[in-house]
């Protein structure tokens, strides 16, 4: 028996009682009660051969430690959305305006109180009513007096203390008005 064959066989054995001794170690974790082979017959001696010394085995390298993985980055967290701006309130779909008593004298103009209010903002199909409280009979004229005079978008024609006169505007703008009877009376309608 060569040398070689020897080391063949010690390995053989080393091999087997490390598994053995790794599945002792499982079967101690187990909660299943393991069963014993029955002993093996004891093998027969043969004759020893003369020694002769075996070559040292090679040292077995250790095997190199697992790399340890990089923490991973903490995540950043996402900035958080700009509120959304609450949306602007619809414009009023209507508006009532007076000619106040005494507005056919000058100097509401001063004030801006020939129509209450001057300036009203309505929505695109909303609609504007005019009424004269006072005592004199007075137009709601579209058009600017200094610039042109009527533009013939919208005319009351004159109407008499205590009656209304409505206009509904269909397309956005800012339409100037005035009385044509009294015109330093102006006003705005703004249609968004």
């Amino acid at each position: 028996m060569t040398a070689a064959d020897k080391f063949g066989i010690a390995f053989s054995i080393g091999f087997t009682v490390a598994l053995v001794a790794v599945a002792m170690s499982f079967a101690g974790m187990s909660q299943t009660t393991l069963v014993q082979p029955a002993p093996a017959p004891a093998p027969t001696p043969a004759p020893a051969p003369a020694p002769t010394p075996a070559p040292a085995p090679a040292p077995t390298p250790a095997p190199a430690p697992a790399p340890t993985p990089a923490p991973a980055p903490a995540p950043t967290p996402a900035p958080a959305p700009a509120p959304t701006p609450a949306p602007a309130p619809a414009p009023a779909m209507s508006a009532k305006v007076s000619i106040p008593s005494g507005s056919s004298v000058p100097g509401c103009e001063a004030t801006n109180e020939c129509y209450i209010p001057a300036e009203v903002t309505i929505g695109i199909g909303g609609t504007v009513t005019w009424t004269n409280d006072d005592t004199a009979a007075h137009t709601v004229t579209s058009g600017n007096i200094n610039a042109g005079g009527p533009d013939g978008v919208f005319d009351s024609s004159i109407f008499m203390a205590g009656k209304t006169f409505e206009h509904t505007f269909d397309e956005a703008g800012e339409y100037d008005y005035f009385c044509i009877v009294h015109p330093w009376m102006t006003g705005k309608v703004i249609v968004e």
